[in-house]
């Protein structure tokens, strides 16, 4: 049995991508599976991916798309995953090994159909790296209202189950940026026991060249489309 499936969408991030995956693939939780999503990168991101399922080969799949956007590679993702709860990973971040092993173990424990941990929000630029604030108040929601307030909706520090996720056809809205908030919003009326795990184990990394850097200005009007879409 597949007890998670933790999709990763990439996309020409190869001067990050080894770090990611090296993070994914030493993680303690045994019989998971990494879906690495290929979405027609052009910079050798595609050739290391092949040396990573070489490697492990029973731990990892390559899926491949012409480039759509980061939304399609996750909806593909969602439909391929076999395991008990999806996790997502962004190709430029990396996670703490244990990352897994304690979400799975506290979905279990406390029949929770979504997991969320806190993370680390570091700013890279060239070389140097240094923590910056989280956004959103990560905490344990009292109820499915309390996770409306002041969230962090990105889903890679999160677990979801793939019944639910399936089921209620929930996936992201494709084409936009602040797809995440659509998701996430999406799918809080089926949670019915969200659970807090208050440790920091992903590690997400900010720069001045990244797609919500670049899009800020150009593309602010896509939340319309996404507050329509939810």
């Amino acid at each position: 049995m597949i007890k998670v499936s933790v999709i990763v969408p990439v996309y020409n991030t190869s001067v990050y991508l080894q770090r990611c995956l090296d993070a994914l693939c030493e993680q303690t939780l045994e019989d998971m599976e990494i879906i690495l999503v290929d979405d027609g990168s052009t910079d050798g991101s595609s050739e290391i991916l092949w040396k990573y399922e070489k490697k492990y080969p029973q731990k990892i799949k390559i899926l491949w798309k012409e480039n759509g956007g980061q939304a399609t590679a996750r909806n593909m993702g969602i439909r391929e995953a076999g395991g008990k709860y999806i996790g997502f990973a962004d190709s430029d971040d990396y996670v703490d090994r244990t990352l897994f092993e304690k979400m799975y173990l506290m979905a279990e424990k406390q029949n929770a159909d979504f997991v969320e941990c806190n993370y680390h929000c570091m700013y890279e630029m060239g070389s140097m790296s240094r923590e910056i604030a989280t956004r959103g108040h990560i905490r344990q929601y009292k109820d499915q209202k309390d996770m409306l307030i002041d969230p962090q909706v990105s889903p890679w520090n999160k677990l979801y189950t793939r019944e639910m996720l399936l089921k209620e056809q929930i996936f992201f809205p494709e084409n936009v940026i602040y797809e995440d908030t659509a998701f996430y919003i999406k799918t809080i009326p089926y949670i019915k026991n969200p659970v807090y795990l208050d440790e920091k184990l992903v590690y997400y990394c900010v720069r001045p060249d990244s797609t919500m850097t670049r899009n800020r200005n150009i593309r602010v009007g896509d939340i319309f489309i996404v507050l329509q879409h939810i």
